[in-house]
């Protein structure tokens, strides 16, 4: 089959299903494991990848993202693994990272709480060789975070926690993206996320700040004097989030995200 003909249908078929027709390019490149301008030097499809490309756009039309059919996600220079017990590492985290990067030493002790795929904790060690340790309430999530700290050659250490509970010693820096979603916000979230996202990582209780309550009730007991608190919240929830880190002994500043949204809440532990 002609690929120009096949491309163009398909990209007609996401348009109609409100797909973003420039998914049809990264889920033909995945797909192939061909670079974009590798792809469009192709004439034929063969019967083979025409059935390949078939089942993989089927799975999109479902719902299922891009990154969950591939078990890949990319995420600052890194390609990390991601199945259906974690979150895709998402583009606004990336702040939370540059920001946490700004105070990482290679001396410092960093904690990174929900850690999930482990996308944030390694790529803080790769990028500032700290010592960092990420914990997590999932052992189906911290088993992702270990195989992808193995492909990466990152040296963090995984601990098994519902928040501070295993936690032991003092930080420089604890970061976080905690479930932040309000609960009966839940269903009405895209199916890309509320189907193929552990509801654990989303579900941050009756008004999503129920993980920023404990955070800020606790952190200064694991941090080091003059340490440094981040963490990454929902739209709106930056000014609450602000005040509980205040009330509990932080000087607070908050960063927009690319959309001008307020999105990293950075304390320090006066």
């Amino acid at each position: 089959m002609n690929f120009f003909e096949y491309k163009k249908e398909i990209e007609k078929i996401f348009k109609n299903n409100n797909i973003d027709k420039n998914e049809v390019n990264i889920l033909f490149c995945e797909a192939m494991n061909l670079s974009f301008a590798e792809m469009l030097k192709i004439e034929n499809l063969s019967q083979k990848d025409q059935t390949r490309l078939d089942r993989y756009v089927k799975l999109r039309l479902k719902g299922k993202p891009i990154q969950k059919i591939f078990k890949r996600a990319y995420f600052f220079d890194y390609v990390f693994y991601v199945n259906q017990n974690v979150l895709c590492p998402r583009p606004e985290t990336e702040l939370l990272v540059e920001e946490a990067l700004k105070f990482a030493k290679s001396n410092s002790k960093i904690l990174d709480l929900c850690t999930g795929s482990g996308a944030i904790a390694i790529t803080i060690q790769k990028k500032s060789n700290a010592k960092v340790s990420g914990s997590d309430i999932s052992k189906k999530a911290l088993y992702v975070a270990k195989k992808n700290a193995k492909m990466l050659n990152a040296n963090v250490k995984f601990v098994l926690s519902d928040m501070f509970e295993n936690i032991s010693g003092k930080f420089d820096m604890i970061v976080s993206n905690p479930p932040y979603i309000p609960s009966k916000e839940i269903e009405s979230l895209d199916i890309e996320v509320k189907k193929f996202d552990p509801i654990i990582s989303l579900d941050g209780g009756v008004d999503g700040l129920d993980f920023y309550k404990q955070i800020a009730q606790n952190a200064r007991n694991y941090l080091n004097k003059n340490g440094k608190l981040l963490l990454e919240v929902g739209k709106g929830q930056a000014k609450k989030v602000k005040q509980m880190l205040e009330k509990n002994g932080f000087a607070c500043f908050v960063k927009n995200d690319y959309n001008n949204i307020e999105r990293i809440v950075v304390g320090e532990l006066k």
